[in-house]
């Protein structure tokens, strides 16, 4: 490759990558803390694999990924390859009912924008304690969600279509759910309109630290969580 992988290029494909990548970055000091160099970590759904090359260049981690996408398999084995990380990167295909079956003892699981598909309050519960399930004691979950937001955001997602409108986004129902398992070390919410102007940098600065100022970001009203939790100790 000509250039050094940056995180804004692993978060290209996944759209908004301004957004994302403030938040990702500004919970990178408490990832760095939470899961050192050498952790083994699972990943779910790495896309074409350009974050996870990320990650595992920057923070030093051994990844598995699992993801339910051929091409998805292919671009993100040509990532590694390119980005000469195939020792640190092990890109799995599974089909969708395989992943919840996946076993292991990880220090880590690493999540961005999967969980929120889950179709109901039950499926999300079994994606969490799934997650405890082979993480660890004291093991590590790394997550970055998208929020319900605001009314005037979920129109928005209508009247463009946007599949996902109804599915499990974030909120704080769901978010009761992570720290009946969880234990959080880092947790921020952004965004709610401001994101419209996320194209343009200046505004989307602007408009973000005015939005935050005039109403608190919380799990009811955020457009992006990121949270960096430890597995609670299992009781029984």
């Amino acid at each position: 490759m000509s250039h050094a992988l940056t995180l804004r290029d692993g978060l290209m494909a996944g759209g908004a990558p301004r957004m994302w990548e403030r938040a990702m970055r500004e919970s990178l000091p408490a990832v760095r803390a939470a899961v050192p160099p050498e952790s083994r970590v699972l990943e779910v759904g790495y896309g074409d694999g350009l974050l996870s090359c990320f990650l595992a260049a920057e923070l030093g981690w051994h990844i598995t990924g699992l993801d339910i996408h051929p091409a998805a398999t292919e671009s993100a084995r040509a990532a590694a390859k390119a980005y000469k990380l195939e020792d640190r990167l092990d890109f799995r295909l599974v089909q969708p009912e395989e992943t919840r079956r996946h076993s292991g003892h990880y220090n880590a699981v690493f999540a961005k924008t999967v969980f929120y598909t889950a179709c109901s309050m039950e499926e999300y519960r079994e994606w969490l304690d799934w997650i405890v399930s082979v993480l660890e004691p004291g093991g590590i979950l790394v997550n970055y969600d998208t929020g319900r937001a605001n009314a005037i955001l979920q129109a928005y997602r209508r009247l463009r279509g946007r599949e996902y409108t109804d599915l499990s986004l974030f909120t704080g129902e769901i978010e009761r759910l992570y720290d009946e398992r969880f234990m959080p070390l880092f947790r921020r919410y952004y965004g709610g309109l401001s994101q419209f102007l996320a194209p343009l940098p200046g505004f989307y600065q602007v408009a973000a630290r005015v939005e935050e100022w005039l109403a608190k970001r919380t799990a009811d009203n955020c457009f992006i969580v990121s949270m960096v939790a430890r597995v609670r100790d299992k009781v029984g």
